[in-house]
C-alpha cells in the first residue's frame, strides 16, 4: 500500500515525465498514417570541419575541409528517403537551397534554432503538397569521441592527440506537420567512424581551410558518408521515422 509521501512524490514526478516526453516527441504509427507525404530538407554544413584536439586546449585547431567532389546533401537525402519509404512514407521532391535557410544557425558554432526557418520551410513544403516536413540539422555535442572539454559541431574529421583520426557526425532531426506547425518528432544522432590509416595529414592541423585531394579525398568522403548516414539513421529511428 502506497504511503501519503509516495503518492505525493508520484504526483510531482508525473508532470515532469510529461515535460520530458514533450521535449523529445516521437512519431507514432497513427501520426504517420495521417501525415505520410514527407518533404525532406538537409541543412547540415556544406563543408566538413577538420579538428585537432590537443591535451592543452590552446593548441587545438578547428579548420574546414575543401574536399573534392563532396556533397553532404547527396550523401544524406537518398539514404534518408529510402529509410522513410521503408516506414511506408511517400517522399515528395522539394526544390530548395540550403543557403536560403542559413538563419537557422546564429553563428558557425551555434545550435540550430528551427523556429527561425520553420515557417518558410513549411510554406515551401505546402507548395510541394507535402503534409510532413522533416529537417536534418547539424548539432553541437560535447566531444563524444575523446571526452575532452571541446565541442564537436556538425560533422567532419577529428584527431585527438595520441589517437587515430575519426570521421564524426552530430545531427538533429525534427518532423513538423506542415499545416499546423506541430512538432511530432525530434531526436539527435551521433556517429564516429575510424579514418583509414594514412588518410590524416599533419597539414590538417590548422584553423584555415585545408584541401583534401587524391586517394585521401575518397577515403575521407567514404568515412564522412558513413558517419553522417549512421548519425542520421540513429536520429530517424529514435524519432520513429525509420526501422
Amino acid at each position: 500500500m502506497m504511503t501519503r509521501r509516495a503518492i505525493l512524490l508520484l504526483t510531482l514526478l508525473l508532470p515532469l515525465a510529461g515535460c520530458l516526453e514533450h521535449d523529445q516527441p516521437r512519431a507514432t504509427a497513427e501520426h504517420l498514417k495521417l501525415k505520410n507525404r514527407v518533404a525532406l530538407v538537409v541543412l547540415v554544413d556544406a563543408a566538413p570541419r577538420v579538428d585537432t584536439i590537443a591535451l592543452q586546449p590552446t593548441r587545438s585547431t578547428h579548420g574546414r575541409a575543401a574536399l573534392a567532389g563532396w556533397d553532404a546533401r547527396a550523401a544524406l537525402e537518398p539514404y534518408l528517403a529510402e529509410r522513410f519509404r521503408g516506414k511506408g512514407l511517400a517522399v515528395v521532391p522539394l526544390d530548395y537551397d540550403p543557403a536560403d535557410f542559413a538563419a537557422v544557425y546564429a553563428s558557425s558554432t551555434a545550435y540550430p534554432d528551427p523556429q527561425r526557418v520553420n515557417d518558410a520551410l513549411r510554406a515551401r513544403a505546402a507548395q510541394a503538397q507535402a503534409d510532413l516536413l522533416v529537417v536534418l540539422y547539424r548539432q553541437v555535442e560535447r566531444d563524444f569521441i575523446g571526452e575532452s572539454i571541446e565541442n564537436l559541431v556538425g560533422y567532419g574529421l577529428v584527431r585527438h592527440e595520441g589517437r587515430e583520426a575519426q570521421a564524426y557526425a552530430a545531427v538533429g532531426l525534427e518532423a513538423v506537420v506542415v499545416d499546423s506547425g506541430a512538432v511530432i518528432a525530434r531526436a539527435d544522432g551521433l556517429k564516429a567512424v575510424p579514418l583509414p590509416a594514412g588518410t590524416w595529414r599533419n597539414a590538417y592541423a590548422t584553423d584555415d581551410t585545408v584541401a583534401i585531394e587524391g586517394d585521401g579525398a575518397s577515403a575521407a568522403a567514404d568515412a564522412l558518408t558513413a558517419a553522417l548516414q549512421g548519425a542520421a539513421l540513429g536520429a530517424a529511428q529514435e524519432a520513429g521515422l525509420s526501422h
